[in-house]
């Protein structure tokens, strides 16, 4: 809701600021900033404890399978659950299951010899919340802002998972491992803590459907599946994003081999990790530039979206010198910020409140399914086609999206909205 400030003037910061005694936007994007921060400390710093516990490849490996089976075992349920009970607590729950997990993993290295199974136990359980905190967030957003404020709102929060997750926590963690194993463990897991804190600090609630309804869980987690399935622009959408997955998890799991000496781009670790931060730049600059963008019809700017992000992929492999590849990557990441700010918020206004959760959940476990998929083809391609092939293969694969995008014009939009 906004105030007059007088004839034909609305206040456009209104959409941020809230009564301190509602749970807003402020407090929802301290509390996923938090969760962010906590999330980029954690992908960083499991891998480097599992080297420490065990310098065999199974060790990294297990850790990443460790990660990844949650958005794949736990999605639906964390979809059922962020519609059965208040969205708010469950967000808080969730954070604080995480801080716990990792303060008591940061207790066992501090004190006795952690095997691999409790690291990839830990692992699994701070993704299982990660992943609910992720559907649970995305479900509470047009609840605070309301439709109107979905595409700031989402720049913001998109925005913020660059900066903070991206840019933010990896690095981080490496000085925080420097300093001991266990500081990157006690300061994600006060993040999470933070962040659950924030989440509590309001008594208002936000229900999603009847807890208390006779219909089963199967029939609840059925209902979500359909409804994404079943809709012609989330269909589409869906379809698109899983398809763009497999290309940049493609080019990202074989970047490392073209990008640090002895390969063409000859860069140091340093150096490797500055070529990743184009892309989350690029990320943080789409997000906030989708609102403006937005002008020339969503359909256009999708289309536009998706060319980024192809030749942002395909740059690396027409490009020799480190420079380049970094402005192709930041391409790339437009792209994926102007995509992921419109389509989220598409999603957001058309899914009723009641089943958010589960469509969101549904939709997510396609897209995001689909990176594992991505990982095995990157290094096949690069096997069979060589770097620079494998980067063009990835390029020419995310043009398929722009058929999905052809279903999708502003007419359609604006129609399915309505």
């Amino acid at each position: 809701m906004t105030e007059a400030l007088g004839p034909g003037r609305r206040d456009r910061r209104a959409w941020l600021r809230l009564r301190s005694s509602n749970f807003g936007l402020h407090r929802l994007l301290l509390a996923q900033g938090g969760s962010f921060l906590g999330d980029g400390l954690v992908l960083a710093a499991f891998p480097l404890i599992a080297v420490h516990v065990s310098r065999t490849p199974a060790a990294v490996a297990g850790v990443g399978l460790a990660a990844t089976l949650p958005q794949l075992l736990v999605a639906l349920p964390a979809g059922l659950a962020t519609d059965r009970a208040e969205r708010r607590t469950t967000m808080a729950r969730a954070a604080m299951l995480a801080a716990v997990a990792l303060a008591t993993l940061a207790v066992l290295l501090d004190s006795v010899p952690v095997g691999l199974a409790v690291l990839d136990l830990v692992t699994f359980v701070v993704g299982s919340a990660q992943v609910l905190i992720a559907a649970t967030g995305s479900a509470l957003l047009p609840q605070v802002v309301g439709s109107d404020g979905l595409e700031r709102a989402n720049a913001w929060l998109f925005s913020m998972q660059h900066a903070v997750g991206s840019l933010g926590g990896p690095p981080l963690a490496g000085v925080l491992v420097a300093v001991g194993l266990v500081a990157p463990m006690w300061t994600a897991a006060g993040c999470y803590a933070l962040a659950a804190v924030v989440l509590a600090s309001s008594g208002t609630a936000f229900h999603g459907s009847d807890a208390k309804r006779a219909s089963s869980l199967r029939a609840d987690v059925v209902e979500g599946l359909k409804l994404v399935v079943g809709h012609r622009q989330l269909r589409a959408f869906m379809a698109t994003t899983a398809i763009a997955n497999v290309a940049s998890e493609g080019v990202l799991v074989v970047l490392v081999l073209y990008a640090v000496a002895p390969g063409p781009l000859e860069l140091s670790g340093v150096g490797y990790g500055l070529l990743l931060s184009c892309f989350a730049v690029g990320g943080i600059t789409g997000a906030a530039a989708t609102k403006r963008l937005r002008r020339v019809g969503r359909g256009k700017l999708l289309a536009g979206s998706v060319l980024a992000i192809a030749v942002g992929l395909a740059g690396p492999g027409m490009l020799v010198d480190p420079y380049s590849a970094g402005l192709a990557l930041a391409i790339a990441g437009f792209g994926v910020g102007c995509y992921n700010v419109t389509t989220v918020s598409f999603r957001q206004r058309v899914v009723p409140a009641a089943i958010l959760g589960r469509a969101t959940a549904a939709y997510r476990l396609v897209a995001l399914g689909a990176v594992p998929i991505g990982a095995v083809l990157g290094g096949v391609s690069a096997k069979l086609l060589g770097l620079r092939g494998s980067f063009l293969a990835a390029g020419a694969l995310t043009l398929l999206c722009l058929a999905g995008i052809a279903v999708v014009p502003e007419g359609a939009l604006r129609s399915a909205e309505s």
